[in-house]
């Protein structure tokens, strides 16, 4: 079957291809940098250049193809153009959708993110519960307004779903400083990671080799016109690194923020990109994001796909020893 697929560098797209690509399928794989490190590499794989803000790119990668995964996405928690966000994440998804409607592709799959649904207060968040704070960050209101387009796609009869991963970790390319994985990482490396306080702050982490899985089984099960939480493990932060910590063998701290600390940290990155252009790593406007609980349930998952969760301990070991691996570093 010949598949369709954006964001291929990614680290979500990085897997899905290969694991496809592995089970016999052609994939079509769209990308601005044919020529980048994270492209991936396999004889089933034919990747064809251009942009998903460029409609005649995408009609000509997409010829003859069945599926379409669309994962691309600009991934940016501050951008001093928000413009960029919106049009990659919106634009660049309408043009997907109306390219595959087009073609009469049988099935489309959009991976949106759990950020999108947002904090909860006591029980984990499922797909039905209303957003319960406003947006602060433009990736994921970007994101939510191209999933309403999804939905009003599968209306006029497409097959189209949405998928929202929670924090997603495990072995593979990573080509943001920002993931899940990088975090990780530091904390192997330096012995020290920094949460918020007061140290039960919980986020949900899902394993990667669960939500590529968990692509394919919405691909072949998954409603039109539904989204499905691919989460993982709910468990707090300081609970997670001893974990990590423990399962490393090392004697690592873990070093609690107090809310007034990170404001002024962020205050002071604000001030150094005003002198020296170096973008912040968080904003005043997402510090209620870092001190709130991103907990996500995702039985309807387990219950309407058969949506797998890998035991928290086997996933992070996996993970450790992909991240000690001399090619890694």
């Amino acid at each position: 079957m010949k598949i369709f697929i954006t964001g291929g560098t990614g680290y979500l797209g990085h897997s899905l291809s290969m694991k496809l690509a592995g089970q016999g399928n052609i994939i079509h794989l769209m990308l601005r940098n044919p020529q980048s490190a994270y492209v991936p590499r396999h004889p089933n794989i034919l990747v064809f250049k251009g942009d998903i803000l460029d409609r005649s790119s995408i009609a000509g990668a997409l010829k003859g193809c069945e599926q379409v995964f669309h994962i691309a996405a600009a991934v940016k928690f501050w951008a001093k153009n928000p413009d960029e966000i919106f049009r990659t994440n919106v634009e660049g998804t309408a043009n997907v959708l109306e390219s595959a409607r087009e073609e009469n592709v049988s099935r489309f799959v959009f991976t949106s993110t759990c950020g999108v649904i947002g904090p909860c207060i006591k029980e984990p968040m499922t797909e039905k519960d209303p957003r319960i704070s406003a947006f602060t960050l433009d990736y994921e209101l970007s994101k939510k307004i191209a999933e309403d387009m999804v939905f009003r796609y599968a209306k006029r009869r497409m097959h189209a779903l949405v998928l929202s991963p929670s924090k997603v970790y495990g072995p593979g390319k990573v080509s943001q400083n920002h993931n899940a994985n990088a975090v990780i990482e530091k904390f192997i490396r330096r012995k020290i990671a920094f949460i918020p306080s007061p140290g039960s702050y919980q986020a949900c982490f899902a394993f990667i080799d669960d939500v590529v899985n968990g692509h394919l089984l919405a691909m072949e099960k998954g409603r039109s016109g539904e989204k499905y939480i691919l989460g993982g493990v709910n468990i707090s932060y300081h609970d997670f690194f001893s974990l990590v910590g423990e399962i490393s063998r090392i004697k690592g701290r873990i070093v609690r923020l107090s809310k007034n600390l990170v404001r002024g940290w962020t205050f002071l990155q604000m001030l150094n990109y005003a002198i020296i252009g170096r973008p912040p790593l968080i904003t005043i406007g997402s510090i209620d994001r870092f001190f709130s609980n991103y907990c996500f349930s995702s039985n309807k998952a387990i219950c309407e796909l058969g949506y797998q969760i890998t035991p928290i301990e086997e996933a992070l070991k996996q993970t450790i020893h992909y991240l000690n691996q001399p090619e890694y570093a």
